[in-house]
């Protein structure tokens, strides 16, 4: 550790991070290509702040970082790992875990309630050091995709949709909620960037029955409700193909939906194939 600097990322330019990260990233198991743009729009979906997220530097060179969002929720602090890397001639020298110790003692110092995580469930070594320091598994998150052409084709049932994402605001949404959505899944995260996100409401006679979001670039869902009298029903499968017109992308992404969810059982009847699994983890201060 010699020569190295652990700081936070309040003054250093969005460019240099954005190169790091994918440096740190070139060999990840889940490929990942970060172009600027794409960057500045997870920052600003996630809550992601320099001020509160950490660096370490070899003189003027950043070699590892963690990106941190924060969020207040029900009056208590919520830090968020949007994203731990390290460049490859740097590793093995353990700036992960320094750059880990140095930003929990920050964010107690700034009197955070709590930090989450997610990690892939087979990167044991990462798993173990969290855990070595506080963290501890909540749940088991799995990761679908799905080739565009390969949806089932549109039902012919009496189904309308409604793109009016004010109609959301009328609704009780946690009659519809499938389980509690990750960070990046949240509809803070939909709402800071809602004019990336298409809306769909499948309805019935003016009643909505299920909604979902879709990106209208990557393809990802990051939520689809149903009504709990309606599920079992087969609605997932007519929403999302509705969902799937408004994505330039032809892959449609579900990522981190809750183990032994209703999803994860019905996302494979309709041809979506489970990509990865991740842990969620949580730090309490």
């Amino acid at each position: 550790m010699d020569n190295l600097v652990i700081k936070p990322l309040t003054h250093t330019p969005v460019k240099l991070i954005n190169q790091v990260f994918n440096d740190a990233f070139s060999d990840y198991e889940v490929q990942i290509v970060m172009p600027l743009e794409r960057l500045l729009e997870m920052m600003k979906t996630r809550d992601l702040k320099p001020e509160y997220s950490m660096g370490c530097f070899k003189g003027d060179r950043l070699v590892g970082f963690i990106l941190t969002g924060f969020r207040e929720i029900d009056g208590k602090k919520y830090a968020y790992d949007g994203g731990t890397g390290v460049v490859k001639d740097f590793r093995r020298k353990g700036i992960g875990e320094k750059l880990l110790l140095e930003l929990i003692e920050f964010l107690k110092k700034k009197q955070f309630s709590y930090f989450v995580l997610e990690v892939l469930e087979n990167n044991t070594p990462a798993i173990k050091l969290y855990a070595k320091h506080g963290f501890v598994k909540t749940r088991r998150l799995e990761c679908f995709e799905i080739q565009k052409k390969k949806l089932p084709e549109p039902t012919s049932e009496a189904f309308t949709f409604n793109h009016d994402i004010s109609l959301l605001q009328q609704l009780t949404t946690p009659h519809y909620s499938l389980f509690e959505p990750t960070w990046q899944n949240s509809f803070t995260s939909i709402w800071n960037a809602s004019e990336n996100y298409k809306f769909s409401a499948l309805t019935i006679d003016n009643h909505v029955l299920a909604f979902g979001f879709i990106h209208k670039t990557k393809g990802d869902i990051p939520q689809i409700g149903i009504l709990n009298n309606w599920k079992n029903k087969g609605l997932e499968q007519p929403l999302i193909t509705n969902l799937a017109q408004f994505t330039l992308s032809e892959k449609i992404l579900m990522l981190n939906v809750e183990e032994n969810n209703y999803l994860t059982e019905k996302l494979p009847e309709i041809n979506f194939e489970n990509m990865i699994n991740q842990f969620e983890m949580i730090f309490r201060f």
